[in-house]
């Protein structure tokens, strides 16, 4: 089992950005435990093509679920595939939809982190800039505590 975090999103639309900017700031550390650290970004293609059957799989993206701007979901891999068609993503066609497409078998989660607004940007809004420590920080502890577990079971 190989371990991958993989960042979906535009980076020149200011909060959908949100998934590269966290990975980029939490990639050395994981590279440290060798866990394979993949930019997407808005390349679906590229993103799917380094999925391997048996890989377990965080993958970072911006979310609208019309919650508390900064809020992280945690959503099983396994559950998003059944339920994909309430997995909303500005990437058709979605990541998970091209993990049931081509039958990869991995396990994992979507690590969701809720926007404020997109639109053209560099720059993260004033509430996601505030809060991106604090969202590094749960999401590094997610994952860690999630390899733990596993590493225990």
């Amino acid at each position: 089992m190989k371990v991958k975090c993989i960042a979906i999103g535009n980076i020149i639309m200011g909060d959908e950005s949100i998934g590269i900017k966290v990975l980029e700031k939490l990639s050395t550390q994981l590279k440290k435990e060798n866990i394979e650290v993949v930019f997407g970004e808005t390349d679906l293609d590229y993103a799917l093509s380094k999925i391997d059957d048996g890989d377990l799989l965080f993958i970072f993206d911006s979310t609208y679920f019309n919650i508390v701007p900064g809020t992280i979901t945690f959503t099983p891999i396994e559950e998003a595939m059944i339920q994909h068609q309430q997995v909303y993503s500005q990437h058709q066609p979605s990541l998970i939809t091209l993990l049931k497409t081509y039958k990869k078998s991995v396990k994992g989660f979507i690590i969701g982190i809720e926007v404020k607004e997109i639109h053209f940007s560099l720059e993260l809004s004033d509430i996601l800039t505030e809060k991106f420590s604090n969202i590094c920080e749960e999401v590094s502890d997610f994952i860690y505590h999630t390899l733990r577990g596993i590493k225990h079971a």
